[in-house]
């Protein structure tokens, strides 16, 4: 039987280290975050999802250019706030 070859594809996890006793768990297509109160949990969920779709969009970068990216977005979501 011949095996299907998977493609590779980005799979980042998020984890919050803050807690407030409630477990939380996100998974969305490529991505996977774990921990934080509800609203660290969700600022978390955000930056992750922003830094899973721009993985994808890149197309598989290397570890340096996945750096600047995850910094990109974390700059860009601190100017916001």
């Amino acid at each position: 039987m011949a095996s299907r070859k998977r493609r590779a594809r980005p799979f980042v996890v998020g984890k919050d280290f803050r807690s407030d006793g409630k477990e939380r768990v996100t998974r969305g297509k490529d991505f996977l975050v774990h921990g934080g109160t509800e609203i660290t949990h969700e600022e978390t969920v955000d930056i992750v999802n922003e830094f899973s779709k721009r993985l994808v969009k890149e197309g598989h970068p290397d570890v340096q250019t996945a750096a600047q990216i995850l910094r990109e977005v974390l700059y860009e979501r601190r100017r916001r706030n």
